[in-house]
């Protein structure tokens, strides 16, 4: 050995298998709640076993085990991927920088909202049943949980009404943190009714127009700036 090598060490020796694979982990973890989702959605959360989730995503038992300890804590994953979509849903049309500048345009965004919500649930129902029937129904931390997801949409309901009132677009006396919270409570009953199998089209656009009137008359300035 040259004194060179002497100085540098030894060669560390390379690790046996496949190098990790970039982003493995975030994809896997993907994986799992996506399966999950499914499982919990045909089988219910109670009847679910970790054996089925893993069969589901295509792993060994072993491997789910890894990223998540218990079924348990996979419910709380799977609570909190439903909760991200439906805000994600509705935060486009509720979160814009530009102030609503009539009246119109104000109703054109609670608009967005429900639309986007109504796509969303009827393309993936189990989404609100995992998180208003499901999830709920397990205990009080899921309730207060629940809760937080209303206030959360109730919130992004207000500051829209909160930019209404500073354009005086908003009734005289109304409280846009209480209109925020009205303007939410009206999307849930459908959202449920859908989940369950009891609305149809018609329904959920009886529904949407039913949502807007009242947006329209018991919130908003008319056009003219009159009452509505």
């Amino acid at each position: 050995m040259t004194l060179d090598a002497e100085r540098r060490g030894p060669v560390p020796r390379r690790g046996r298998g496949r190098p990790p694979s970039p982003g493995l982990e975030d994809r896997r973890r993907a994986q799992i709640i996506a399966a999950a989702v499914a499982v919990f959605t045909e089988r219910g959360y109670t009847d679910a076993t970790m054996a089925d989730i893993a069969r589901h995503a295509g792993i060994g038992q072993g491997t789910l085990y890894r990223y998540v300890p218990s079924k348990r804590e996979l419910l709380d994953l799977v609570f909190d991927y439903s909760v991200e979509q439906v805000v994600g849903a509705a935060e486009p049309a509720l979160r814009l920088d530009e102030p609503p500048r009539s009246p119109a345009e104000l109703l054109g965004r609670f608009d967005a909202a429900v639309q986007a919500l109504t796509e969303l649930f009827n393309r993936r129902p189990e989404l609100l049943a995992l998180v208003a029937v499901e999830a709920a129904a397990m205990d009080e931390e899921l309730k207060l949980r629940l809760l937080g997801l209303e206030s959360t949409v109730a919130r992004m309901a207000a500051r829209l009404c909160e930019d209404a009132q500073d354009a005086g677009l908003l009734r005289a006396g109304a409280d846009p943190q209480v209109c925020g919270l009205l303007v939410t409570k009206t999307l849930l009953p459908p959202g449920l009714r859908q989940v369950l199998g009891q609305l149809d089209e018609a329904g959920r656009t009886r529904y949407h127009r039913a949502i807007l009137d009242f947006v329209r008359h018991a919130l908003l300035v008319d056009e003219s700036g009159a009452q509505g």
